[in-house]
């Protein structure tokens, strides 16, 4: 997915969200703790639960300009699919082999590095055989994990649309479901002190969803609080707050945050707004930081400086990004032109069931 870097500040948030990973990685690939907003989470499952935020309302309003099926899961594959792709290629055929403390026969043979492969199709595996094996974390690339996890949101939105559930007359009957959903996760499964939402437990992460729906709703209820920021944020602010002093910080969270996010994304600040006026950088971030991160630090080691081993692999992170984006996302989005033109009948029917746009 993919924003107007020229009109709003959705680029930088991805960036910034996409270096909150990255910072908080760093501490725990050299065995330091990472840092813990509101003492709830990691500084890294913050920079997550912003991009699951963003990615409700930007693929929400993705859906809105064209509520036609087969386009919008080609536009979803075409933005996560090919860099996905690519970076499982690149660990397997050229990280594997060189740093693998197995022989390069051996580690051919193995079953975990065919089993690698499994993130083509969105199921995640965490290691290669004989790979970072002196690391404090033998996962290979530790961020890719929540890519499964946003693909199933794609396709539950999908089905609301295929469904008719998020035309404009049901919009409130959606806000109810999603809050429906919000109160299970935080207020009956209690994802702030359930254990079975720690790791490694199948719950872990189940709370991200909520942050798209989250950013989806907000898209869809535009209208009623664009006009009314302070407003609804006052609002939302004391219902925070009550949350919070009855030990439900992260409901707390959860309530305010993706508003925070999607009200400051659609803003177009002088500065901000330029953020992606080189390219969209954010998702290849994203997905190569921790591999180079972990191939640093099993040259390296972990005592070095922290800010001396996250320069270095900050350095061949952004490398990465920038070639991922220039030879791979951009060319993969520009065949978006190839997909079959919505007809005249489609485009008057979302103009007359769809909203007008707010960023």
């Amino acid at each position: 997915m993919s924003s107007s870097g020229a009109t709003n500040n959705f680029d930088f948030i991805r960036i910034a969200a996409a270096t909150m990973v990255v910072f908080s990685h760093q501490y725990a690939l050299i065995s330091q703790p990472e840092p813990r907003p509101f003492g709830l989470f990691t500084l890294g499952t913050l920079g997550v639960l912003i991009f699951f935020s963003t990615s409700g309302y930007l693929v929400m309003q993705s859906w809105e300009r064209d509520p036609h099926a087969w386009r919008f899961i080609a536009r979803r594959l075409l933005r996560i699919w090919p860099a996905l792709a690519v970076v499982t290629l690149f660990a397997v055929l050229c990280i594997g082999p060189i740093f693998t403390t197995l022989t390069f026969h051996d580690y051919f043979r193995a079953k975990e590095t065919w089993g690698y492969f499994s993130h083509l199709y969105l199921r995640t595996t965490p290691n290669l055989p004989g790979l970072f094996e002196g690391n404090p974390i033998h996962v290979v690339n530790g961020s890719l994990w929540t890519i499964p996890i946003e693909a199933q949101w794609y396709g539950l939105l999908l089905a609301a649309g295929m469904c008719g559930l998020l035309r404009p007359r049901f919009r409130y009957f959606l806000l109810a479901m999603v809050a429906l959903y919000a109160a299970y996760i935080y207020l009956i499964f209690d994802v702030q002190h359930n254990p079975l939402s720690a790791f490694p437990f199948r719950k872990f992460g189940c709370e991200y969803g909520t942050f798209f729906c989250y950013g989806a709703v907000l898209h869809c209820m535009r209208h009623a609080w664009v006009n009314r920021v302070m407003l609804t944020f006052g609002s939302l602010l004391l219902l925070a707050c009550l949350l919070a002093v009855s030990n439900h910080q992260y409901a707390a969270v959860y309530v305010l945050l993706p508003f925070i996010v999607i009200w400051l994304g659609n803003k177009s600040t002088p500065v901000l707004k330029r953020a992606g006026r080189f390219g969209d950088f954010s998702y290849g971030i994203y997905v190569y930081a921790f591999l180079m991160q972990q191939l640093v630090v099993s040259v390296m080691g972990i005592y070095r400086p922290y800010l001396l081993v996250l320069l270095i692999s900050s350095a061949g992170t952004m490398i990465c990004a920038v070639l991922s984006w220039h030879l791979v996302e951009r060319p993969s989005l520009a065949l978006k032109r190839y997909l079959p033109k919505q007809s005249l009948v489609d485009e008057r029917l979302t103009r007359v069931t769809t909203p007008s746009a707010t960023g």
